[in-house]
């Protein structure tokens, strides 16, 4: 327990260091990419290419899925700042999963060079996560990610990108390596220009503990520009039963979070103390199921077929 307030209190003190070397993260029009699928993880500041132990691996190291003993569903809706509704949703059981994130503006209003109001427009993307992950040996695994991105408003755009990766265990430590998108399309709008998308190479170590799990990820081109403002750092702590205590710091934010599990529900809360813009919360439910998701979804179907021949 020592270890693991020792553990947070060292997170938390970074905040203190990283504002003042913060700035403004890429934007792109596929940044619908960057804002997480899961409040464990943003608990954690982001940190998770080396743990990849749940569902959300599909998204951040599809080589974690291995590790999944269970079919596991995810949700997760937040309007930060009020500006804005971001909504996901999640499956994934072992070896791969899928994740939908939809984000949709507000009506905002539109300004031309002297700030005159001239209209209104919204703004809607959508991504598309598709993950697969395979175990080669006993501590080494392989894992690919396929991104699907497609802008609805204002104008419409479609592009495609591969990430692969791995993840090596070794005893209490894992090390994941993801090389996102490595092979992109771009965004491709439907005037005929593009936009590239980002490639860079990230990196993440994790110890465990036997309560205490410590995460670490190095991010966005730190090797080839050597900004030590890609750092993620993240701790989590389990020695409360169902109640499981996180802190987490980046170059953005500094986070804390919770997770409540009942049977086999789990409830992620955490919340994000912005360095330059306001304070936001995020909330997210998994459930897993012991039976394979292809088993499920075939209940479903026959549940549904008997439905409409009752009716028809």
């Amino acid at each position: 327990m020592r270890g693991a307030w020792i553990g947070i209190g060292l997170i938390l003190s970074l905040c203190m260091v990283l504002p003042s070397v913060a700035d403004d993260s890429y934007i792109s029009t596929a940044s619908i990419f960057e804002f997480g699928v899961s409040a464990r993880t943003l608990g954690l500041g982001g940190a998770f290419i080396a743990l990849a132990d749940d569902e959300s691996a599909v998204f951040y190291n599809p080589a974690g899925l291995p590790q999944l003993s269970e079919t596991r569903f995810s949700s997760l809706y937040t309007r930060p700042f009020g500006a804005y509704s971001y909504g996901v949703l999640g499956a994934a059981e072992p070896g791969w999963g899928s994740y939908l994130l939809v984000l949709d503006s507000d009506t905002l209003e539109e300004r031309d060079l002297y700030g005159n109001p001239i209209g209104s427009f919204r703004y809607t993307s959508t991504g598309l996560l598709l993950g697969w992950g395979r175990q080669l040996t006993g501590n080494f695994s392989l894992g690919l990610q396929v991104k699907g991105h497609g802008l609805a408003s204002p104008t419409q755009g479609f592009g495609l990108a591969l990430s692969p990766a791995v993840l090596f265990e070794e005893g209490p430590r894992s090390y994941g390596i993801v090389w996102r998108n490595i092979l992109n399309t771009g965004t491709r709008f439907s005037d005929g220009h593009s936009e590239p998308w980002v490639s860079d190479m990230a990196v993440g170590l994790a110890w465990r503990f036997d309560k205490v799990t410590y995460c670490i990820d190095f991010t966005e081109n730190l090797i080839t520009r050597g900004d030590i403002r890609c750092v993620r750092m993240g701790c989590e702590y389990t020695g409360f039963g169902p109640i499981v205590l996180r802190a987490g710091t980046n170059r953005d934010w500094s986070s804390v979070g919770i997770s409540v599990h009942w049977k086999d529900l789990r409830i992620d809360f955490a919340y994000l103390l912005h360095y330059a813009l306001p304070d936001s919360y995020i909330v997210s439910l998994s459930y897993h199921e012991t039976d394979s998701f292809t088993r499920t979804l075939s209940r479903v179907v026959r549940w549904l077929g008997s439905i409409f021949r009752a009716a028809f």
